[in-house]
């Protein structure tokens, strides 16, 4: 984790974070992509027990440069941790399917212990992972377009405090590719809730983008909910 910690930009947790916190939100690159990995106490270097992808859509792909679907990203992921042993091979292999992959190739790389956790993210990305060292953490952190912070606080019915850390993250998104404006989901369906033009259709309201004008959507929402 000191790797990580020094070398790529952590968006979440604000370090330094306590030593017994394995999970880190690594940013992939800029407009808000990012990936969360949470490691195994037991083996640090070993495959994480789980990775979720942030921000990661075909408008995001394609400002990078890079090519294929968001399912193709993660069966890449799913191919590139794949474990030789028959058993977990199985699972993973369940995974590729689900995403398309070629479960057949068996030269493709592969995670290894022996790398960094660095190396190996940098391994399957093909690419260094922004650096502290040569970017602005500025470039990374989205946010949302109406309320313009990063994460909405949560407060705790307890003890009335609120956690900054906890709260969701702006990832409802414009589909204009001119305007990319991120939005919470919540602050998005207030809006569209206070437009008398919008409408809803099952379970989303449909209005339009407070930057663009385009036609945006989100799920209808409880008033408990947010």
């Amino acid at each position: 984790l000191d790797d990580l910690d020094s070398n790529l930009w952590i968006l979440e947790p604000t370090l330094p974070a306590r030593r017994s916190c394995v999970e880190r939100r690594i940013a992939l690159w800029e407009g808000g992509a990012s990936v969360v990995i949470v490691l195994d106490h037991d083996k640090p270097r070993g495959v994480p027990i789980m990775v979720r992808f942030l921000g990661v859509t075909m408008a995001t792909i394609k400002a990078v440069g890079s090519s294929g679907s968001v399912a193709d990203w993660r069966a890449s992921f799913a191919e590139f941790v794949a474990e030789e042993e028959e058993v977990e091979g199985k699972k993973i292999a369940d995974e590729i399917r689900k995403y398309g992959g070629d479960v057949s190739s068996r030269d493709k790389k592969r995670w290894s212990e022996e790398r960094s956790i660095r190396a190996n993210l940098e391994l399957w990305l093909g690419s260094p992972l922004p650096s502290p060292l040569s970017t602005e953490k500025s470039d990374y952190l989205v946010e949302c377009g109406i309320c313009y912070s990063h994460r909405l606080p949560v407060m705790s019915e307890e003890d009335e405090n609120t956690n900054d850390e906890d709260g969701p993250l702006p990832e409802e998104k414009c589909s204009n590719s001119n305007c990319n404006r991120y939005y919470h989901e919540s602050c998005l369906f207030e809006w569209l809730h206070s437009l008398p033009t919008a409408r809803v259709s099952f379970d989303r309201i449909f209005g339009s983008c407070p930057y663009c004008c385009e036609g945006v959507s989100v799920k209808v929402l409880n008033r408990a909910q947010h």
